[in-house]
């Protein structure tokens, strides 16, 4: 069995503390977090932080390199190897691509969602870092091939959903069809409309669907989410369905609220690292000074999810409560209670950060998954 031993790094430790000293895995696990002699192979650490590997559990960035440009289609597992790559490159250990189930064509539509599913399934992903899981945003309104998805769900070959509802009517967000969406699906605006209109008269349908889902994903212990939650009507349709937690509440008082009901509250590390929404939406920083969220997500970019806990740091929060944002919390509301701290036993996905300064950007020296190198920077 392969011994690998991280040396002389600052470890955060389970119990939040940070302490200089080496951390050692026989084979995928974590075996001793106290001074090692040495090892088969050696992380140098010293004058970075160790910490618990980034679990992000709501990240659409990798439709990038998807569809690079409108209608410009690359294959999905080319895609894939890409957004594996740069996913370790921000200490990014497990990751829960999000794709939509939808009723558009074209990107975000059931066509890519199967054929993410099916590469993810046949390209060996258990033996290659990252760890990739797929997270399902399941719009209601597309009430097609719908024993197809709960059978992913019940095997797991889908182990996250998101309940959405992108239509006029649905989110309440959503006033309209964006340009960007006009553009992803590769139809005229005026078609999308009239696909739009008939998804909407099976929003009935839809609904009655996801109550069958939340209970298939309950049996199969996949964790459920519901996605910008924007008053009382869908907090109670969101307990009613039983989700985990919530993506992106439209306000500090709806966060409060989830919160209440035990239902974390998930919130996008680029917007704190912007300092602000892309849409004028609520605002991180201003629902962190209010205490309203519990975790990150890279949401559309995958760099700011290292970035933001130190742009918490900056604010006065500990670096173990601000870690836990992007490990620990993620850990827990996605049911993986084998990562997302420093202790024996757990996986070893860890990272070795060179922390931000004033004058750089976190970066990441090295990335270790399953206890093995998975990518260490020149």
């Amino acid at each position: 069995m392969n011994r690998l031993v991280i040396k002389g790094g600052n470890v955060l430790l389970a119990d939040g503390a940070t302490e200089r000293t080496d951390v050692a895995c026989d084979g995928a696990t974590i075996a001793s977090v106290s001074p090692i002699a040495t090892g088969d192979t050696e992380v140098d650490a010293t004058g970075a932080l160790v910490l618990p590997g980034i679990i992000d559990v709501h990240g659409d960035a990798f439709e990038r390199a998807i569809m690079p440009r409108p209608s410009v289609f690359m294959p999905v597992a080319r895609a894939v190897a890409e957004t594996r790559g740069q996913l370790l490159a921000e200490g990014i250990t497990t990751a829960f691509l999000s794709v939509t189930d939808g009723w558009e064509p074209g990107l975000r539509s059931r066509e890519r969602l199967r054929d993410l599913v099916d590469e993810l399934a046949t390209d060996g992903s258990v033996d290659r870092p990252p760890r990739l899981e797929v997270h399902v945003r399941h719009e209601t309104c597309n009430t097609d091939d719908f024993e197809e998805l709960l059978a992913w769900v019940s095997t797991r070959k889908v182990s996250m959903v998101s309940y959405n509802d992108h239509t006029t009517g649905g989110i309440k967000l959503v006033k309209g069809l964006s340009d960007q969406r006009v553009q992803r699906s590769g139809v005229s605006r005026d078609e999308l409309q009239d696909l739009q209109d008939e998804a909407i008269s099976r929003r009935p349908d839809g609904q009655t669907q996801e109550t069958r889902l939340a209970e298939v994903a309950a049996d199969a212990g996949v964790a459920t989410a519901c996605h910008d939650p924007a008053d009382d009507e869908d907090l109670a349709r969101d307990l009613r369905l039983g989700v985990r937690f919530a993506e992106f509440p439209v306000s500090i008082e709806l966060a409060h609220e989830c919160r209440t009901h035990d239902i974390p509250v998930l919130l996008g590390a680029p917007n704190l690292v912007r300092g602000g929404s892309h849409l004028g939406n609520l605002s991180v920083a201003d629902a962190w000074a209010a205490r309203a969220p519990d975790l990150l997500c890279s949401d559309y970019h995958y760099p700011s999810l290292l970035q933001a806990p130190f742009v918490l740091m900056d604010m006065g929060v500990p670096l173990a409560e601000a870690w836990a944002t992007v490990s620990a919390t993620p850990a827990r509301v996605a049911g993986l209670d084998d990562r997302g701290a420093i202790e024996t036993g757990r996986l070893g996905d860890l990272i070795v950060v060179e922390p931000a300064t004033a004058s750089r950007d976190a970066r990441v020296r090295a990335a270790i998954v399953d206890g093995r190198v998975a990518m260490l920077a020149p």
